[in-house]
């Protein structure tokens, strides 16, 4: 099966990680669009990690409810304990195949999650949060890109101990984007961090943004 896990032995020191490698580019290009979700949206966030966001988030967008899906149990503790048990959070310790919502969200988040699988099963992935979505849904990303030598040895070298540390798989970047536009996505917006290796992005539905065009 092609899947992650194993990311619970590395949860407590994974911001500390992120900032040695990246230093604040990561949570930059993280909280970049965040201001662009709508007031009491339905959020889902996949993979969300330790969290580290969702305070401040929820202090800005208060009338905002978040289903926070992320397969390790102790990132959801750390989680939980970061934003002190909020009940606009709900938290589930899942994947994909645990939204059984139908068209109920109206913002997507992922940050650093798409990476984490090989093209045929980001494919499926995405299919089965796209039919979570609104028709006017939104979709936040923040992910890595590879268009250049250095990103590529930099790849290689996060692969390798994700490989080591977490037991991923995956051991490609796959084309994300690609995927996205696929699924009937466009990107709006987009900003690049951290020498244009980290990629923040808005897409919303192709069909949408040219509704929005034509007005």
């Amino acid at each position: 099966m092609d899947k992650y896990h194993g990311f619970d032995s590395i949860a407590k020191y994974y911001d500390r990680l992120a900032w040695l490698a990246f230093g604040k580019s990561l949570g930059k290009a993280q909280v970049h669009f965040l201001n662009r979700v709508p007031p009491s949206s339905n959020v889902l966030v996949m993979g969300g990690g330790t969290g580290w966001w969702l305070k401040e988030f929820l202090m800005e967008k208060p009338t905002c409810r978040i289903c926070y899906v992320e397969q390790s149990a102790e990132m959801i503790r750390l989680a939980r304990k970061a934003t002190n048990e909020d009940s606009r959070i709900f938290f589930l310790i899942g994947n994909e195949d645990s939204i059984t919502e139908r068209g109920e969200f109206d913002v997507v988040i992922t940050f650093c999650f798409l990476d984490i699988f090989s093209d045929n099963k980001l494919n499926r992935v995405v299919e089965k949060i796209v039919v979570s979505m609104k028709p006017g849904a939104q979709w936040l990303v923040t992910d890595f890109v590879g268009t250049s030598k250095w990103h590529s040895v930099a790849l290689f070298i996060m692969y390798q101990f994700f490989k080591v540390t977490t037991s991923l798989l995956n051991q490609k970047l796959p084309d994300w984007e690609g995927v996205l536009v696929k699924n009937d996505l466009i990107e709006v917006e987009q900003k690049l961090f951290f020498g244009n290796f980290i990629k923040s992005a808005l897409y919303k539905f192709a069909n949408q943004h040219f509704i929005l065009r034509a007005r």
